[in-house]
Formats: structure tokens, C-alpha cells, sequence
């Protein structure tokens, strides 16, 4: 079947919107070359589109819990995903939950997000993949903020997540289904993503262990992101055991697709031998400013202070740094995050002029979606759009290049802080977790500001790729406090034994 060719009148139109004052002449030659050109379209939209190989697995999709069963709403659906013939490996015996992002094939993928109710995946994530042929059942579908657009855990079309420290404040987000499944015992260990703070987030608010590693030590291939410059998954679980478990199967180059967030070669790194229990001569720089923020309170920071106290009883060096450019990260983040991601949202959750996978079912579903669904984005992910496209119309995308150069000037004076120290410490999040926010009918403001108001330290780390994990501060009564250690690319190793002797400490 052949393409539809443009007529005069289209050709012309588009020219109007793309300022190109095509005369009538210029329209009468144009039209019969390009449908000539458009002939390579009907040989290629002949040709079958490579398929990525599915792990052989028995797959059953499962169905939503009831809210007795899930009175968190954790679970977008349970489900069970299991490699065919049984697979005995480091993942055996333990029940895997995915971000609602994550592809895996025959599973409904929705983003969180009325947009994407009919979507179904034909391939599996790379990190699918893996935990697959690492012997990992892959037993539930995660809630997460409506296309991920949130640190609250509030604004997913399923409903907002719940605490599980307190049901009446908000989880963290996006990854709030990675937390409170992994919090309750619904899932062994969990995957979630991290643009901006979204596993670290609601490993603070609800008191797990969140892990995002290097950017691009984990392919993120067959998820959906944001921007590939910030895009991370990562494990969250009950303990940093079980992410040190996890990263060590999901972690190094692609070895089925180009990913083009990821470099050549990856170091090698046995996480889990990594955890000695020891952090003695480990010199860890506390930032000043990571407890400066606007949203700073008095508990988290006293909280935290304390546990580096710990650390440095433990046998740590721990001395006070100041990185003057930590002030600058929610701009930046803001103008990276919004202008990326949505420029990635509108064209199908994809990125042109790269070697990497694309997923052309995704990509169709998607602009189907925005052209016919959008006014069902929630009013954070709405935001989101409006400046986007109004920084795109007005202002060319310039304050975008000026905050990725400047997000490099900023990798590099933490890097210079690496240069004395191991690790860098401070809040995961400057609060604890919000008071559940308003539906957006009773208070569509404080919905849209409890959204993205906890991403000051952890936003920090997308822009620079370090690898980053937030670990609850011990002795803290009631809701959760997150202390937040990171070290140098590609040192997860240090991020993780550190964590852990912290975690295991008296």
C-alpha cells in the first residue's frame, strides 16, 4: 500500500508553518518530485523492522490489585515473567518489580498515564533482559507520577501512591511504587528511574534504599525517558544488599542495541563483594550547600549531620566542602528536564541523530496519544509542556545549550572534589515527606508545587552522572530521613560499601 502524497495545498501549508514562502511556482515543481521521493517510503515501509530478540519466558500480565490488597497503590499490576526453560543465577528466588517505564514484552506499559492505556510492548528492556537470565520473577508493574513528571508520588492516573511510614503523606516519586512495594515486602527489589531524584526521592520519603547508578554504567534501552543526558535506572530495595545484587546483573555495555547514554567500555565491579562492612580511611566531603537549600528544615539536616558524625566514628575522614555551584542545580535541572524531556515527549519518547535503538511501536503510540489524549497529562507534566514549547517558540532553544554547557561546569567542580575526597555527603531531600497534596479540582496549586519542590541535592547528580545512593538515616522516629552518599564515576562500588556500613552500624 502506498503512502499518501502531499497535494499542492498541503505543501503549501507547510511552508507557511515552516516560514518558507513557497510561491505557486516553487509548489507546482515540488509536487511530483516529492512523491517521487516518497517512493523510498513505500519500498522501506515494505521492509520488516529488525525485532529485538524476547527472552523466552512464560508470561502472564496479571491485573490490578484491589486497594485492600494494595491499600499503598504500589501496584500498577501484578503479574508473572519468568525465563523458559528455569534459570538458576544470582537473581533466583527473589521477585522483581519494574517501573511502570519499563518495557517488558506482552505487558501493558502506561507510563502512569491515561496516554498510554492501550500500549502494549513487543520487546524486553535490556535490563529485562538480564534479570531474566539472571533467574529473577518479575512479579508486578509500579506505579509512578504520570510520565514520571513528579518527586511527589502523587499524580499518577491510577492514583496517588501512599506513605508507607505514615499513608497520610506522599510516598516521594516518581518512583513511588518502587518504594512502597519494596517497603512492604510486595517485591523483593525493584527497578526505578531517575531524571531528576526519582529513585533517590522516594527511597528518602519512604525509607528504602535507592540506588542511581553512573549514568550510562545501565543501559537504559527499550525505557522510557526523559533526556538522555539525565536518563538512569536503577535498584531499590529493603536493604543496600539487594541493590548491590541487583546492579551487579543489570549493570555494562549494551550487548543487544546501542545505547547511546552509555561509553565504549564499562569498568568491571563486583558490587556485592564490595560490602566490607568498613568505611575506615574513606574521606568523605559533607557539602555545605546541600543543606542551604530553600526547603531546608532543621530536622533533616540535624538528622543527617548525625549520621556523618557516625561515619566519622566509624573510622571516616569527614570534613565540610563548599561547591558554590550546588546553588545553581534547579535551574539548570529545571531547563534540562523540562526543555529536554518534552521536546522527547513530543517526538514519541524518542531522540533523532543517534546510533541507538529506536522503538517505532512506541514512537507511533505516543504521537497518537499527544495529538488525540494530551489535555490528560496531569497539570505537573502540563506545566511542563507549556514552558517547554514556550521556550522553543520564543527563546530557540539557546537556554537549553547555555544549561548544558553550564551542567558540565558543574560535573566539573565536583570532580574537583573528588580529587580529595571518596564521597560526598548530604540530604537526599531538604524535608521530609509532604502531607498527601490536594487533588488538583480542591488545590491545583499545591498539587503542581509539591511536585518538583525535594530535587535541590538530588537533580545534583543527573546533571553530572555521578553515582548516587540515598539510605535511611538510622534512630529517626516517624517519617523517614534520607542520608545521601556520592562518589566518583564509575565508583559505585565505594557509593555502595559505604552506604552499607553505614546501614549496618549499630
Amino acid at each position: 500500500m502506498t503512502l499518501r502524497r502531499p497535494d499542492a495545498t498541503e505543501i503549501g501549508a507547510i511552508g507557511e508553518a515552516m516560514q518558507l514562502d513557497l510561491t505557486s511556482a516553487e509548489i507546482a515543481t515540488l509536487e511530483p518530485i516529492i512523491a517521487a521521493v516518497m517512493d523510498g517510503y513505500d519500498a522501506l515501509d515494505q521492509m520488516p523492522d529488525p525485532l529485538r530478540a524476547v527472552t523466552p519466558a512464560v508470561r502472564i500480565p496479571g491485573s490490578r490489585p484491589s486497594p485492600e490488597e494494595d491499600p499503598l497503590n504500589g501496584i500498577v499490576r501484578t503479574c508473572s515473567v519468568k525465563a523458559v526453560p528455569e534459570v538458576s543465577g544470582p537473581l533466583t528466588g527473589k521477585s522483581i518489580g519494574v517501573k511502570d517505564t519499563v518495557c517488558v514484552a506482552g505487558l501493558p506499559m502506561t507510563c502512569a498515564s491515561r496516554l498510554l492505556y492501550d500500549y502494549t510492548p513487543d520487546i524486553d528492556a535490556t535490563v529485562v533482559k538480564r534479570i531474566l537470565e539472571a533467574g529473577g520473577h518479575i512479579t508486578a508493574v509500579l506505579n509512578t507520577d504520570d510520565f514520571a513528571f513528579s518527586g511527589g508520588g502523587h499524580t499518577s492516573c491510577y492514583g496517588p501512591g501512599r506513605n508507607p511510614a505514615d499513608p497520610a503523606h506522599a510516598p516521594g516519586g516518581s518512583s513511588n511504587g518502587s518504594a512502597t512495594a519494596t517497603a512492604t515486602g510486595q517485591v523483593d527489589i525493584a527497578l526505578g528511574g531517575d531524571q531528576g531524584g526519582s529513585i533517590r526521592i522516594p527511597a528518602s520519603f519512604s525509607g528504602v534504599v535507592g540506588h542511581k547508578p553512573t549514568h550510562g554504567l545501565v543501559p537504559y534501552t527499550g525505557i522510557v525517558g526523559f533526556d538522555q543526558t539525565i536518563d538512569h535506572i536503577g535498584p531499590m530495595a529493603k536493604t543496600v544488599a539487594d541493590c548491590a545484587l541487583l546492579l551487579g546483573v543489570i549493570a555494562g555495555v549494551d550487548d543487544t542495541a546501542i545505547d547511546p547514554r552509555q561509553p565504549d567500555s564499562i569498568p568491571q565491579a563486583d558490587y556485592a563483594s564490595a560490602l566490607t562492612g568498613d568505611v575506615t580511611g574513606l574521606r568523605i566531603a559533607v557539602v555545605k550547600e546541600g543543606f542551604e537549600t530553600p526547603e531546608s528544615t532543621d530536622a533533616v539536616n540535624a538528622a543527617v549531620r548525625g549520621a556523618a558524625e557516625k561515619l566519622a566514628a566509624m573510622g571516616a575522614e569527614v570534613a565540610e566542602v563548599s561547591v558554590p555551584m550546588h546553588t545553581a542545580v534547579v535551574p539548570l535541572w529545571n531547563c534540562i528536564a523540562i526543555e529536554g524531556g518534552i521536546d522527547s515527549f513530543y517526538r514519541g519518547h524518542t531522540a533523532f541523530q543517534t546510533k541507538g535503538y529506536y522503538n517505532p511501536r512506541l514512537i507511533s503510540a505516543m504521537m497518537r496519544a499527544v495529538k488525540t489524549h494530551a489535555h490528560d497529562l496531569s497539570p505537573t507534566a502540563k506545566l511542563g509542556t507549556v514552558i517547554g514549547e514556550y521556550m522553543r517558540r520564543r527563546y530557540d532553544g539557546v537556554f537549553y545549550a547555555r544549561a548544558q554547557n553550564l551542567s558540565r561546569t558543574l560535573t566539573a567542580a565536583y570532580n574537583q572534589v573528588f580529587e580529595d575526597a571518596d564521597l560526598v555527603l548530604m540530604p537526599t531531600t531538604p524535608q521530609q515527606a509532604h502531607r498527601m497534596p490536594a487533588m488538583p479540582e480542591i488545590d491545583r496549586a499545591e498539587h503542581i508545587g509539591q511536585a518538583l519542590n525535594m530535587v535541590a541535592n538530588t537533580a545534583t547528580f543527573d546533571l553530572t552522572g555521578h553515582p548516587s545512593i540515598s539510605v535511611p538515616v538510622k534512630g529517626v522516629d516517624g517519617l523517614p530521613v534520607g542520608l545521601m552518599l556520592t562518589g566518583r564515576h564509575f565508583d559505585d562500588a565505594t557509593v555502595l560499601r559505604a552506604a552499607h556500613a553505614y546501614e549496618q552500624a549499630p
